[in-house]
């Protein structure tokens, strides 16, 4: 099968359904609500939007904290569940029709999302221009990479005698039983800031989510264990880089 570069609707693919990758990931799904909340904690937004939303699983989080989401997906199936699931709420569903575009104007967005995304992107650049092309001067947003430098990682690259690589890792090709070529990619959080500083996107806020990630841990201990010690440990391990997950809160300007 030849590699089409420029494929962004992954998620098309009639072998797989995205909702299917987040049964048994309560832990993840609810680690990640953690994070978005503690984030965006005493704000609101007038226009918000929901890129790379799939079928809307965090949006009625995001409605928390905004008038109106914008939801954006390059993928007509996940866009049909969403309108199925946020039915009756202040939502708009656009589609993406190009690779690593926003579809919005300049300086129009007060604020926008971007989870479980970054692992699709080899160069991130040209979505952190654009994301910060259309945010307004002051405007926020919240972004989440893969991680290559979380503790396990370390402790492998340790062994090693090796650096987490500044650039990033390909980790894999396909989503969970797509035929088609899929990227995935883990990035380096050292990098990634650098890269959202050359883009005029200043790190207000910094959290490592799901922390407790591994089977075994699932496994072993109770979900409210699992989410307390989250809650507590997000901010204070962000520093270490310390989970498979970051979310960076930034502002243009």
């Amino acid at each position: 099968m030849t590699k089409d570069v420029n494929k962004i609707n992954f998620y098309d693919d009639n072998n797989h359904d995205y909702r299917d990758f987040w049964v048994g990931r309560d832990y993840e799904h609810e680690a990640e609500l953690i994070a978005f909340r503690k984030l965006l904690k005493g704000r609101h937004y007038k226009i918000a939007m929901d890129y790379g939303g799939g079928y809307g699983r965090l949006t009625p989080t995001l409605l928390e904290y905004a008038d109106k989401v914008i939801l954006v997906d390059p993928s007509k199936k996940q866009l049909a569940f969403a309108k199925e699931k946020l039915a009756g709420l202040n939502v708009e569903f656009v589609q993406q029709q190009k690779k690593d575009n926003v579809p919005a104007e300049d300086n129009s967005l007060d604020f926008l999302a971007m989870i479980r995304v970054s692992h699709h992107l080899p160069d991130p650049n040209p979505v952190f221009s654009e994301i910060a092309r259309t945010l307004k001067p002051g405007a926020e947003a919240v972004i989440e990479i893969a991680s290559e430098a979380h503790f396990v990682n370390r402790l492998r690259y340790l062994k090693q005698l090796k650096a987490v690589p500044s650039a990033p890792v390909p980790v894999g090709v396909h989503a969970n039983g797509a035929e088609d070529d899929t990227p995935f990619v883990n990035h380096n959080p050292k990098t990634i800031q650098a890269q959202l500083k050359d883009q005029g996107l200043s790190v207000l806020d910094k959290l490592s989510v799901s922390n407790l990630r591994h089977r075994v841990l699932k496994e072993h201990l109770p979900m409210p264990a699992l989410l307390g010690f989250e809650k507590a440990a997000q901010r204070p391990l962000a520093h270490a880089n310390f989970g498979p997950s970051i979310f960076f809160l930034v502002k243009k300007g």
